[in-house]
């Protein structure tokens, strides 16, 4: 007979501050502008070097604040710096004036589909006649000068013609210039009628993952109904290509959007299945972890690495660390460490949407479903269903707020389905991968497997199309109200992680 389990070790909170402080220093920089940016980097630079002085080094909380404002001056000095050279690039004025321009770019992203106008998905069209595509660009010319220089834009092109450039591929773009309106180092944006021109093939990993995205569209149409069809590409490697307005309107309803969004819930299952299947035929330690390492990216390849998938695997990695290791302690400064590092690298993101849903539902992985795990269990919920339950629970409730933000709604029905859909998305994420790199070598296996996925994906569509027909389903109550009910629930919540 067993005695009681210890409670687990609390978990190392010390580079939290660092990473949330950097984050606001980002996010001010790149909406308030580059002064506000280099006087907090001046503030936390003092800050720091009076902590590193020799009475106060031995403090307690000397360590931790030294890495705040250490980390606060150097992000709020990128994010200045890129600000102010923002500001003098010669394509800004240029938007300013609505000036026709020719770009030489490299495509930084997947196409994505605008949806704009009365009548359809969301107030918006079924079909969408454009799309917007991130670039990077390497030359421009205006007004027949021509400028060697970089910086990002964006692309807003006719579908036809534009839908099918891959990432990695360089090409010519003409259009007119607009102003950026997001705070996210975009220089402008360049609306293009015709063609893209003397365009390079992509690098040859992106166009293998376009032949695996080909495939898994092919045989996911050729195996399954309308409905399954259109959802499995999105589940298993965010290939929402095909679907419906309908369908996306009813996971949109339901708060299920995130699930055809690859995210590091998505790198967690592929990555950890091969863990556990490694482990299962005997394999030892270090044989995990290489074929856990290939699969992630191999994953990474197949769902295209531009920035928000390479985001994606960082916070994946970081999940997996949770909860494979089962070591919190350990997992919550490797996410803060991963917060700040990305920030270095990519300033931009600090603004960024789906950096945000990543890093707190990353962070409700690590810190509040271990908790709420443990005491279902001591409840006697079995192990697998226990995970299944407090996963998709903790990252709804602390993604509430941003969602409600972004989307000007609120979903009421979004934790009871979330919690429905939990079981299925694992199998459906595996199984569509695997019929991804199965349509490179056999169609038939392709189409056997998104088959065996059928039952999975029909359950998420009958989910989702169960709960968009709940009246009030994506109601938006008072604002006080639902403020009121979700700090509640957020208390509660971390109150049972402990």
């Amino acid at each position: 007979m067993t005695g009681p389990l210890l409670p687990p070790p609390a978990p190392d909170l010390r580079l939290v501050p660092a990473a949330i402080l950097s984050w606001l220093v980002a996010i001010v920089g790149l909406t308030l502008g580059w002064l506000m940016a280099f006087v907090l980097a001046g503030l936390a630079l003092l800050v720091a070097a009076s902590t590193a002085l020799p009475g106060r080094r031995t403090a307690t909380h000397a360590p931790g604040l030294l890495a705040a404002g250490g980390c606060m001056a150097v992000v709020g000095a990128l994010v200045g710096l890129q600000v102010l050279l923002l500001g003098g690039h010669p394509l800004r004025d240029a938007a300013e004036q609505g000036s026709a321009a020719t770009l030489r770019v490299r495509v930084a992203g997947d196409p994505a589909p605008v949806l704009g106008g009365p009548g359809g998905f969301g107030g918006r069209p079924a079909g969408a006649t454009q799309v917007s595509l991130p670039v990077e660009v390497v030359g421009a010319t205006v007004a027949g000068v021509h400028w060697t220089v970089g910086g990002k834009v964006l692309l807003l092109a006719p579908k036809q013609g534009w839908a099918e450039v891959l990432p990695g591929a360089e090409l010519t773009a003409s259009g007119l210039l607009a102003p950026a309106t997001r705070p996210d180092l975009t220089v402008a944006v360049l609306r293009v009628r015709g063609p893209p021109a003397d365009a390079t093939p992509g690098p040859w990993w992106q166009q293998v993952a376009d032949v695996m995205r080909d495939g898994l569209r092919r045989a996911s149409s050729e195996a399954l109904p309308e409905r399954p069809a259109q959802l499995l590409p999105g589940l298993a490697i965010g290939d929402t290509s095909t679907m419906s307005a309908v369908v996306r309107e009813e996971f949109r309803t339901t708060g299920l959007t995130h699930l055809t969004a690859v995210s590091g819930a998505n790198l967690v299952i592929i990555v950890g299945a091969v863990f556990g299947l490694v482990g299962l035929l005997r394999g030892g330690p270090r044989a995990r972890v290489v074929f856990s390492a290939l699969a992630l990216l191999g994953f990474v390849i197949v769902v295209r690495p531009s920035p928000s998938v390479l985001r994606a695997a960082v916070m994946g990695a970081v999940g997996l660390v949770a909860v494979l290791a089962g070591r919190q302690r350990s997992a919550v400064p490797a996410l803060a460490a991963a917060v700040i590092g990305l920030l270095l690298v990519d300033p931009a993101l600090g603004t960024d949407p789906g950096f945000a849903l990543s890093v707190l539902a990353t962070g409700a992985l690590v810190l509040l479903a271990p908790g709420w795990v443990r005491g279902m269990r001591a409840a006697g919920v079995p192990p697998g269903v226990a995970e299944a339950l407090a996963v998709p629970a903790a990252a709804h409730l602390v993604t509430a707020p941003v969602v409600a933000g972004l989307s000007g709604q609120v979903s009421l029905v979004a934790v009871v389905a979330n919690l429905l859909a939990g079981p299925a998305v694992a199998p459906a994420t595996v199984l569509g991968v695997l019929a991804a790199i199965a349509s490179t070598v056999s169609p038939i296996l392709a189409r056997v497997l998104a088959w065996v996925a059928g039952p999975s994906v029909r359950w998420l569509v009958g989910v989702a199309h169960w709960g968009a027909g709940i009246p009030g389903a994506a109601g938006w109550p008072p604002p006080w109200r639902w403020l009121c009910c979700w700090s509640c629930a957020a208390a509660g919540g971390c109150a049972r992680s402990r």
